[in-house]
């Protein structure tokens, strides 16, 4: 029981941050979850510190650090959306194509790893704002949409939350 504890505590921020990164959460959120992990995990360090080392604390700590390090660099980088969005960018661009020949298609639909819930094609919008680009919506909350918008990162016209650059005509963002 105590293996299953130590175990749990050491790989569980890691995993249950990676899935919330593939989720498309909005980014400020999954920073924030994961400065919570970071923090959890620099504490449960630093009381393996203080005690006295024996060889399985030993492992322990190294896995701990392991964790510590991997939770850090999905907070810093993003990691598993940007794995996640370059193993489905072809599915990406081949949706653009359609959307761009004139073809309606269906939501919600997958779109490579992603859950799309609602697909804008561009155009003018209510708020008299030109062309923002192919919208590719994983999230349609009242307060606003959160997902994939086919746009360079300079030229992002929207009431933004949060955002991140995928590469030079894809970006993730969350409307406020």
């Amino acid at each position: 029981m105590k293996r299953l504890l130590a175990w749990i505590a050491v790989s569980l921020p890691p995993t249950l941050l990676i899935l919330l990164a593939l989720k498309s959460l909005e980014v400020n959120s999954l920073r924030f979850i994961g400065l919570l992990f970071f923090v959890a995990l620099s504490i449960l360090l630093w009381v393996q510190m203080a005690t006295p080392a024996t060889e399985s604390k030993k492992r322990f700590r190294q896995l701990t650090v392991a964790s510590l390090i991997t939770v850090a660099s999905i907070v810093a980088f993003n990691w598993p959306l940007k794995a996640a969005y370059s193993l489905s960018r072809p599915a990406f661009n081949h949706v653009a194509e359609q959307v761009e020949s004139g073809k309606t298609l269906s939501t919600p639909r997958r779109v490579g790893w992603f859950r799309i819930q609602q697909i804008e094609a561009p155009g003018p919008a209510e708020n008299q704002i030109d062309e923002h680009g192919l919208r590719l919506w994983t999230n349609l909350h009242p307060n606003g949409k959160t997902g994939f918008v086919q746009s360079r990162p300079d030229d992002l016209s929207f009431n933004l939350w949060s955002y991140f650059r995928l590469d030079d005509t894809w970006q993730f963002i969350s409307e406020d």
